[in-house]
């Protein structure tokens, strides 16, 4: 990922510091039986397919995981913004009358 602003810098640290070494699968049941179901899907078709079309399913699986992981990338940041601008804007309120 590369950094352009300091925006940038301190959302990718805020990121790190709060999902380093994360197990979803202890945090949330749907997450983890989802990704229990997605193993036995992804072992099925496997065993299906010969090892040629084997090797383009992990390859699509890992490009598509890297869309989603992008994807959620900007959804966060959208949402660390917005929550900085929400303070930001709260702190800088004062009464006015009209």
């Amino acid at each position: 990922m590369m950094i352009k602003n300091v925006f940038d810098s301190l959302a990718a640290t805020m990121e790190y510091e709060n999902l380093a070494g994360l197990d979803l699968g202890k945090h949330s049941s749907e997450y983890y039986h989802a990704s229990e179901k997605v193993l036995a899907y992804q072992n099925k078709i496997k065993s299906a397919l010969p090892l040629e079309l084997q090797e383009t399913l992990e390859k699509l699986d890992d490009e598509y995981n890297c869309m989603m992981l992008s994807g959620m990338d900007v959804y966060y940041r959208q949402g660390f913004s917005d929550a900085v601008r929400l303070i930001m804007e709260t702190m800088s309120w004062s009464p006015t009358r009209s």
